[in-house]
């Protein structure tokens, strides 16, 4: 399974929506969330059906004009309900239809209040926050930017220490902003995914891949969920001798992958 968050900046431009529809079909992806959509909200259904056929969006056009995020899915393979919705985030429940597992995920733009606010309903619960917090957490995270510290780098890191949250193990970008100019580029690490403990606990395979931005300034962030078990698993299930019609073996197998599935992520 695979969740993937992108400030996008501007998804009123063909090419990006283009870009985006290459992203979620190369990657396999069942849940997506879009930050700095700059989409206004007449032209909200018309783009967002054109992205991912079948899909299922939602913006936060009752907090923002432009609908500066957007959180889609795959309703044939989860199912997301949203909790909470501000100016900042989009927070819901994933809950993944094959095995009945359940996790919840904060598509956000920088407010720190929001994150400190939902943590105190998720300390038993699996929870990944995902999106363009515009702060660094150390000086190791900016290249070619000036040496002023802001307040909000302090805040940011307050905030993500108030709320339990840790870095996601990730590969890729080091640096998943980038100004486009070459004699003073500037680089820098404010994209990320956070997880808290339970999510560490429970989904210690997971991991954030930071991917080249394309024509974009920001890296897409991939989350990808698949357990070092499950294709061995697989073949097991698919090996088991059953003797009877074709649809019926093809019935029995999918019954005992979805229970064997259902033990795996205990």
């Amino acid at each position: 399974m695979n969740i993937a968050f992108w400030n996008i900046r501007c998804l009123v431009d063909m090419v990006r929506q283009s870009e985006v529809r290459h992203f979620v079909r190369e990657n396999k992806i069942c849940c997506l969330g879009l930050l700095e959509t700059k989409v206004s909200p007449h032209l909200f259904g018309s783009i967002s059906s054109s992205l991912c056929s079948g899909w299922q969006w939602i913006g936060n056009y009752e907090h923002s004009v432009r609908g500066h995020i957007w959180v889609g899915w795959n309703p044939v393979l989860v199912e997301f309900k949203s909790f909470y919705v501000s100016s900042q985030a989009i927070h819901g429940m994933l809950k993944v239809l094959h095995i009945g597992l359940t996790l919840y995920l904060t598509a956000v733009r920088p407010l720190w209040s929001d994150i400190i606010r939902l943590n105190s309903n998720l300390l038993n619960d699996p929870w990944l926050v995902a999106g363009d917090f515009n702060a660094i957490r150390d000086s190791s995270n900016r290249l070619g930017s000036p040496e002023t510290w802001l307040p909000s780098f302090d805040e940011f890191s307050e905030c993500i220490c108030q709320a339990g949250l840790d870095d996601l193990q990730y590969v890729g970008m080091r640096f998943t902003w980038s100004t486009s100019s070459r004699v003073h580029r500037k680089q820098r690490k404010i994209n990320r995914v956070l997880v808290n403990s339970k999510w560490s606990m429970n989904y210690s395979y997971s991991e954030a891949a930071f991917l080249p931005p394309g024509i974009l300034d920001h890296s897409p962030m991939l989350v990808k969920m698949t357990h070092p078990d499950f294709n061995v698993m697989v073949s097991q299930v698919w090996d088991t001798p059953i003797t009877s019609t074709p649809m019926y073996k093809l019935y029995t197998r999918l019954k005992l992958l979805k229970k064997k599935l259902k033990h795996l992520n205990k």
